[in-house]
């Protein structure tokens, strides 16, 4: 996965989020009675949070091993130098 891809990902995951806190503020409380479609709506919803936060997730932990990739890079280069 390239580098374009992963940023692109992360945004719209962020997008997708902001865009869900502001659909659950809307929801009705769980108390309240709600018809097929609000219940059918309210799961989408959930399953739309679920999949971006794991999708999140795997971008911060392809970041973490980048990032431990390159550390390594690094310290071959800087003992390759001495």
């Amino acid at each position: 996965m390239g580098f374009d891809t992963n940023l692109r990902n992360a945004v719209l995951a962020i997008g997708s989020l902001r865009e869900a806190q502001q659909a659950c503020a809307d929801l009705k409380p769980t108390a309240m009675p709600m018809t097929d479609e609000e219940l059918r709506g309210r799961a989408e919803l959930i399953e739309r949070v679920i999949r971006t936060r794991a999708k999140l997730q795997e971008v911060r932990d392809r970041a973490e091993t980048l990032q431990a990739a390159l550390e390594r890079f690094k310290q071959r280069r800087a003992a390759m130098r001495m």
